[in-house]
């Protein structure tokens, strides 16, 4: 009896020791998280987003380090192929099947998957992202979404008499009203119907992928085997992407722009109407002082509205970040907590309210705080039209192929190599399908 006592005293201090050890190294814990540049600062909204984490594990250490967007893919491939990345790290949600597919992502439990809310707490179109298409294993948690949308000028379709909603009605009705606005002279200064970035913008891609799937075409082709971009539906639609631009609707200089200028023109009145991501409402809901629009002109006079509808309907795209854990991570516990904490509905809604960008979250993106915004409300009411890439691993490849060719196809729209036609557009397009298929041949 006494043996047993003693046997039981002995177990229970080891027990209790291992405890404190546990705790200890929890406590002591260091992570290392990558992020992207999606806020103006975001080394110090990361401390703040953190801030209620870290004071609840007054032991736990957060090493923030934030890539640019231009060169995360790299930086993010090579982390992945030498396993010394970070513990947690964030992927555009195109790329989690290529990072997934080097055996560089760590599995999530069924249990973690449920702490975080599964799939029923989520954007079915965010949750298709945490995973590779045909693979079961989930290996990552959607953190927050971008869409895309119109954005225009409501004095200017005033003062030119037409109707928002007839004007996004359908591609002739928009091609119409865009004719009728262009160089109108608005408040002293003439102004352009429409403005969109040529060649020297990576969101190439994005802004072409919501034409080509109104028009009932694809970026791949149904198996998923071949390119779709020379599809009949997909040049139709390029070709009439670009014909605003061959007829002028479209500032040539534009066509020399990216996105972050494309939208200063639309601040500044250059542009009636510019397509683009929920970071807009923020800008213009920014003093000038805090590196806002609210004090323009556009802030003031402007709505928003879906892409005006193909044969197939209005879709856009719908895309945004996940966060995972990393396969080389030494604290992966610790990494998870992180992520669930990133991922929950109260970092979500501040997240979005610091970035500008979406919820991915059901409960977060309808929070009373960002639907009180009536623009925001506007905003994701396109969202139910939302469309993403297929999940596959050829697709980070992929979508480089689609926008070197594509940003060679503007040199032909803004006539700086050959003639402009449907049948130059063609051409171009048969071109990328060919290096495309050799891209997704050597991915399989």
């Amino acid at each position: 009896m006494i043996t047993t006592t003693r046997t039981t005293l002995r177990l229970r201090a080891l027990a209790a020791a291992a405890l404190l050890c546990t705790g200890l190294a929890a406590r002591a814990a260091e992570l290392n998280l990558w992020v992207m540049n999606t806020t103006e600062q975001q080394q110090q909204d990361m401390r703040e987003l953190l801030r209620p984490l870290l004071a609840a594990n007054p032991g736990l250490r957060v090493n923030v380090t934030v890539l640019n967007w231009e060169s995360a893919w790299a930086k993010i491939t090579a982390a992945a192929a030498s396993g010394q990345g970070p513990d947690v790290i964030e992927l555009g949600t195109t790329w989690v099947p290529a990072i997934a597919s080097m055996n560089a992502l760590e599995p999530l439990s069924d249990a973690q998957q449920a702490e975080a809310g599964g799939a029923k707490a989520f954007f079915p179109v965010m949750w298709g992202t945490t995973r590779a298409q045909n693979d079961g294993k989930v290996v990552a948690i959607p953190w927050y979404a971008d869409a895309r949308a119109a954005f225009y000028r409501s004095d200017v379709f005033k003062q030119a008499g037409i109707e928002p909603r007839d004007a996004f009605a359908n591609w002739g009705s928009f091609k119409q009203a865009m004719q009728k606005i262009n160089g109108m002279e608005v408040n002293g200064r003439k102004i352009a119907a429409l403005g969109y970035p040529g060649k020297n913008d990576w969101n190439v891609v994005h802004n072409l992928a919501p034409w080509i799937w109104n028009a009932g075409g694809d970026l791949l082709s149904a198996d998923r085997q071949r390119s779709g971009i020379n599809s009949t539906e997909a040049v139709q639609a390029i070709a009439y992407y670009t014909s605003f631009a061959a007829e002028g609707l479209v500032p040539a200089s534009a066509l020399e722009k990216d996105s972050g200028q494309i939208e200063s023109g639309f601040f500044n009145g250059q542009y009636a109407v510019i397509f683009s991501g929920p970071w807009v409402l923020k800008q213009m809901a920014t003093p000038k002082a805090k590196g806002g629009q609210l004090e323009s002109l556009a802030a003031r006079n402007f709505g928003i509205a879906p892409y005006p509808a193909g044969l197939k309907g209005h879709q856009t795209f719908f895309s945004g970040s996940d966060l995972a854990v990393m396969k080389s991570s030494k604290n992966k516990a610790e990494a998870w907590k992180l992520v669930a904490w990133l991922t929950g509905r109260d970092a979500q809604v501040l997240f979005s309210k610091m970035s500008g960008m979406l919820p991915t979250r059901l409960d977060a993106a309808a929070d009373p705080q960002l639907m009180a915004n009536p623009h925001y409300a506007q905003f994701m009411a396109q969202v139910k039209n939302g469309r993403h890439y297929p999940s596959i691993a050829g697709w980070g490849p992929l979508e480089s192929v689609y926008l070197k060719n594509l940003g060679q196809m503007f040199d032909i729209v803004s006539g700086q190599k050959g003639k402009y036609s449907p049948l130059a557009i063609k051409q171009a397009m048969d071109a990328a399908a060919h290096e495309a298929d050799q891209v997704l041949s050597a991915s399989r």
